[in-house]
Formats: C-alpha cells, sequence, structure tokens
C-alpha cells in the first residue's frame, strides 16, 4: 500500500510539474485588430451582409468600342444586392438609389476616379432591376418583395464621355434601400 501511495504522489509531483513546465512555455504577441460593425433597421428587409460592400468587376472593353460621347460598351455586367428577412406586412416593394461622384460631361453616370494611369473619356452607367438607366440619385424601378430572401438585379456598363483613351476605370457608389 505504501509502494502505491507513493506511486500516486510522484505521478502527481510529475504531472504537476509538466502543467507548471507548459505555462512557462507560453508566449503571447499581438496579432491584430478586428472591426464588428453593424446597423439595426426598422425596415421591411435586411441587406445581406454580402452585398453591403462588395466589388463589381468589369471585363476589359477595347477604347474602339467607346469613340463617341454616349456611346456604351453593350457589355453589361450585372450584380446584385441580396435583401434578408423580409416582410411583406411592413412594406411590399423595394427599389435602391445610387450615390457618388457624377461624371460632368455624362450627367447621371459615376465619374471615373481610378487616378492615375486611368482612362479618359470614360464613365461608369448602371441600369435598375428593369434592365433601364439608373442615374446616380434616382430611385430605381421597384421589385415585389416576398416574405424572407429577395435578389434586386442591377447592372452597370461602360459609356463614353468622348472618345475613350486607354487605362483603368473605377468608380464608388453607395446605396439606399427604399421600401414602399
Amino acid at each position: 500500500m505504501k509502494k502505491y501511495l507513493f506511486a500516486m504522489v510522484v505521478t502527481a509531483i510529475t504531472a504537476g510539474g509538466t502543467a507548471m513546465a507548459a505555462e512557462a512555455d507560453t508566449t503571447t504577441v499581438n496579432g491584430g485588430t478586428v472591426n464588428f460593425v453593424g446597423q439595426v433597421v426598422d425596415a421591411a428587409c435586411s441587406v445581406s451582409s454580402d452585398s453591403i460592400d462588395q466589388t463589381v468587376t468589369l471585363s476589359q472593353v477595347r477604347s474602339s468600342k467607346l469613340t463617341t460621347a454616349g456611346m456604351v460598351a453593350n457589355q453589361k455586367e450585372d450584380f446584385n444586392i441580396k435583401l434578408e428577412d423580409c416582410d411583406t406586412t411592413v412594406s411590399q416593394n423595394a427599389a435602391v438609389i445610387f450615390n457618388g461622384q457624377e461624371d460632368a460631361t455624362q450627367p447621371g453616370s459615376l465619374a471615373n476616379t481610378a487616378g492615375a494611369g486611368s482612362a479618359t473619356n470614360v464613365a461608369l452607367q448602371l441600369y435598375g432591376p428593369d434592365g433601364q438607366v439608373l442615374n446616380i440619385g434616382d430611385t430605381s424601378s421597384t421589385v415585389t418583395l416576398i416574405n424572407g430572401e429577395n435578389t434586386i438585379p442591377l447592372s452597370v456598363d461602360y459609356i463614353a464621355t468622348g472618345e475613350a483613351t486607354s487605362g483603368n476605370v473605377a468608380a464608388t457608389a453607395t446605396f439606399s434601400m427604399v421600401y414602399s
């Protein structure tokens, strides 16, 4: 019995020493920052997190397709705004309004803000859920909501503000949802 008790005491001391040794080998370093953002809304739907901050990449276009002010490239790039948890007892329709830097030459379109190395005489034109031109600051056509998840289909295309030259094209727009 004494041998058994002695073996248990030795095992307990050894296990405790191992745990203390593991703690002594721990190193903590700064890893970075995590930002958490959200919003509580009193509306018919909530905007899906994957629609809040998105990037739409347009295919390349040849400058020969944009030689005169008002010409569009005719290669629309589709994108969506996803709505979640919609309640049709609150509102039956949804529309969107985009805001951003408007092109000085082509009213209603987004200015090319790509900076150094940017294409000249090119802007971006938005299109609403009905496929029609959606000017900056205007309310789009409406989409009839159903309970649950909904998608607002949109698109964007290059539009010439004069004879285009090659380079990068970029623009940023914010959007607001309109429920009725």
